[in-house]
């Protein structure tokens, strides 16, 4: 641990108090990786389901410095203003809202962030796999000999969390649930990727197999430029699961970018060869933490701004998603939305 963040940073930690907010299963895999980094003492749990909870105690503590949100996506942004601690990193859960933000929203929320110098990491932790860090690096010198890209994304919700899976936020749209919201990791990971698309359509449906009340499959084509078109099927009623991207290149290769072994596979007509990552127990949520210290020490005040300004954008798309699909039209979507 000395080696992954530094003496200084565990001397640090060693006074400092982190929040929770929400104890679901994100939230409990937040707490249980905590303690790698924090003091159990100091590790805290704010959520409605648990007795003696009092907001009121958070407000006024002091070396309050990390707060993770991981409550009810619809519920987010409100206990985010409820709770400004100065100088605080925060963990806003993906999505960071249930809505899309209007441009007097966007601007009263960067303001606050600005004014009280808060530092924040978002919850898209594909990010921070080596699998797709390796791929951004191979595209780096290839993104201009694209010719298309395929994201194709299927799992399944019951087998996401113990219990009935009916009665979870993902199944539920009052909470923010559906498919579209619950994997929006891969809007997140095409605006990382690929960059701002200019246009969408988009279909989505429920297909009542799982007998929940959102939408549990969406197809959607993305115009990134004239040249380039994404399709992304997504959706989580598939009993047989799926994560991939394939790209591929004018020079007749191929990249295969496949996130349930973590490994890629780049094709040409000479060879094939195929790289793969070890990931390590709780990876994602220890990884998060991780980068949220890093980014509470880092000197450079805005270099968290690209990621979160990305998650402000993928409300923005998922709302011209639900447009296009009741529309039945092709949407074009503004860069700085």
């Amino acid at each position: 641990m000395i080696q992954e963040i530094g003496i200084t940073t565990l001397k640090q930690l060693k006074n400092s108090n982190l929040l929770i907010v929400g104890y679901g299963s994100i939230g409990k895999k937040y707490s249980q990786s905590a303690s790698n980094f924090f003091s159990k003492r100091r590790i805290h749990i704010f959520s409605k389901h648990l007795q003696k909870n009092n907001l009121e105690k958070y407000r006024s503590m002091k070396k309050l410095n990390y707060i993770i949100l991981s409550n009810r996506a619809n519920e987010r942004v409100k206990f985010f203003k409820s709770l400004i601690k100065k100088g605080a990193t925060y963990i806003f859960e993906k999505p960071i809202s249930s809505k899309a933000f209007n441009n007097t929203q966007k601007k009263t929320f960067l303001n606050i962030i600005k004014k009280n110098k808060i530092k924040i990491k978002t919850g898209y932790c594909l990010r921070l796999n080596p699998a797709v860090e390796k791929l951004k690096k191979l595209l780096k010198k290839k993104y201009n000999k694209i010719v298309s890209i395929k994201m194709n994304t299927r799992t399944y919700l019951p087998s996401w969390r113990e219990g009935d899976y009916k009665k979870s936020v993902s199944a539920k749209k009052k909470y923010g649930g559906g498919v579209i919201n619950e994997l929006s990791h891969e809007l997140d990971l095409m605006l990382y990727l690929f960059g701002k698309p200019k246009a969408l359509f988009a279909k989505y449906f429920n297909s009542k197999s799982l007998e929940i009340d959102t939408e549990d499959m969406v197809n959607i084509i993305f115009i990134l430029n004239k040249n380039i078109n994404l399709n992304m099927h997504l959706d989580f009623c598939s009993p047989s699961e799926k994560r991939e991207i394939e790209i591929l290149f004018s020079d007749n290769s191929k990249i295969l970018l496949n996130l349930k072994n973590n490994s890629i596979e780049t094709y040409s007509l000479r060879k094939t060869v195929l790289k793969k990552f070890s990931l390590s127990e709780n990876f994602y949520p220890k990884s998060q933490i991780k980068k949220m210290i890093s980014i509470s020490n880092s000197k450079k005040n805005d270099e968290w701004m690209p990621e979160f300004l990305d998650s402000i954008h993928v409300l923005y798309i998922i709302k011209k998603i639900r447009e296009s699909n009741f529309t039945n039209k092709l949407v074009q979507l503004k860069k700085n939305a």
